[in-house]
């Protein structure tokens, strides 16, 4: 069903900029990314135990409490509707997140769209 829901984000595409909140590289991706050192800090510093308790020893991030394993979606996503998503700790979000997509990806999306480089983060 997600192939198929992504696919459909494809066939509609048309050129533009910017990220458009469809979840896609939150859903597919999402239960294979590890977490930066500046990622673990800052949520020490929050006192965000919730989202270090979803982190393996290894750095891989959304892992699942109960039985250890990794691969779950990101459990942060949010769906407002049919064709969006929000991120529910984006200002904290990993930093591998921020970055998506780089330019290993061409700064292009699941969905074929040009996301230019994010602003740097507040300090």
């Amino acid at each position: 069903m997600l192939k198929t829901w992504c696919q459909k984000w494809r066939d509609k595409l048309k050129p533009g900029t910017g990220c458009l909140a469809c979840g896609c590289c939150c859903e597919l991706f999402g239960g294979y990314l590890h977490a930066s050192k500046a990622d673990l800090e800052r949520w020490r510093q929050l006192g965000r135990d919730d989202l270090l308790n979803l982190v393996n020893p290894y750095g891989w991030i959304w892992i699942d409490p109960q039985d250890g394993r990794r691969g779950m979606p990101c459990p942060f996503r949010q769906r407002l509707g049919s064709e969006e998503v929000r991120c529910a700790i984006h200002d904290i979000k990993p930093d591998i997140c921020r970055t998506y997509p780089t330019l290993d990806h061409g700064r292009t999306c699941v969905r074929g769209i040009y996301i230019p480089r994010p602003p740097p983060r507040p300090e």
